[in-house]
C-alpha cells in the first residue's frame, strides 16, 4: 500500500515538473520571439535596410515633422557613384543626398556650403532631422544628443569627428576651416569613398560652382 501511494506521488511530482518545464519553454519562446520581432523592427527602421523609394518616403515625413522645406529629389551620377539629392528651401546653399548601391542607400548626408554663427542653430535643425531619417527610432532629444556629442570631440587642427552608434551607424561630421563648408553624414561602414565625392559635389548652390564641374554635374543628369 505504501508503495503504491509513493508511486502515485511520484507520478504527480513528474507530471508537475513536466507541466513547469514546458511553461518554462514556453516562456523562453515567446521571449525569443519578442526578441527577433524587436531585432526584426529595429532592422526596418534602419535607412541602409530600406529601399531608396523609403528613405525617400521617410525623408519627406519627417522633414515635415521637423518643419523643414525640401523639394523634390533628383538622380544624379558622378564619379562612378550613384546619389539622390534635394534641395533645402529655408537654406539656398544645403542639400541632402543619398548615396546608393544596388535599391539601398549606402550613407545620407546633409552639405552646406558654409556654417557660421548666423546660421547654426538651423542647422542642429537640419542635422536633427538627417538622424531621425537614418533612424526612426531615435526621439528629437537623442538625436540632439546625438550631435552635440559629435560636436563636442571635433579635433582642434582637424574639423572632424565619428561616432559609432549603438544602433551600428556611423554619423560624422567634417568642415572645412578654409570655405567654411559643412558635411554630416550617416553610413553602414567605414568606407570614406562616398564622403569623399559628395565633399567635391557643390551642387547646392549651382550659382557659385565652377563652369566645369557644374558642365560635368548637367551632363551626367
Amino acid at each position: 500500500m505504501l508503495n503504491k501511494k509513493m508511486n502515485i506521488l511520484l507520478l504527480f511530482l513528474f507530471i508537475f515538473m513536466m507541466g513547469c518545464e514546458k511553461k518554462g519553454n514556453e516562456k523562453k519562446e515567446k521571449k525569443k520571439n519578442f526578441e527577433n520581432l524587436q531585432s526584426k523592427t529595429a532592422q526596418e527602421n534602419i535607412f541602409s535596410n530600406n529601399s531608396i523609394e523609403k528613405i525617400i518616403e521617410t525623408f519627406s515625413k519627417k522633414s515635415k515633422d521637423n518643419k523643414i522645406s525640401i523639394g523634390n529629389f533628383e538622380k544624379l551620377s558622378y564619379e562612378n557613384r550613384n546619389y539622390y539629392y534635394v534641395k533645402i528651401h529655408s537654406r539656398g546653399d544645403a542639400i541632402y543626398a543619398l548615396d546608393y548601391s544596388g535599391i539601398s542607400a549606402t550613407s545620407i548626408f546633409l552639405k552646406v556650403n558654409n556654417v557660421n554663427g548666423a546660421n547654426l542653430a538651423i542647422i542642429e535643425n537640419m542635422v536633427v532631422n538627417l538622424i531621425q531619417v537614418s533612424d526612426e527610432n531615435i526621439k528629437d532629444s537623442e538625436a540632439r544628443a546625438i550631435y552635440t556629442k559629435i560636436l563636442s570631440s571635433l579635433g582642434e587642427k582637424e574639423l572632424s569627428s565619428l561616432l559609432t552608434y549603438k544602433n551600428g551607424i556611423i554619423y560624422g561630421i567634417r568642415i572645412d576651416s578654409a570655405t567654411g563648408e559643412f558635411i554630416f553624414f550617416a553610413r553602414e561602414s567605414e568606407d570614406e569613398k562616398a564622403v569623399t565625392s559628395i565633399q567635391n559635389l557643390n551642387f547646392a548652390n549651382k550659382g557659385k560652382t565652377d563652369e566645369k564641374t557644374l558642365a560635368k554635374l548637367e551632363k551626367n543628369k
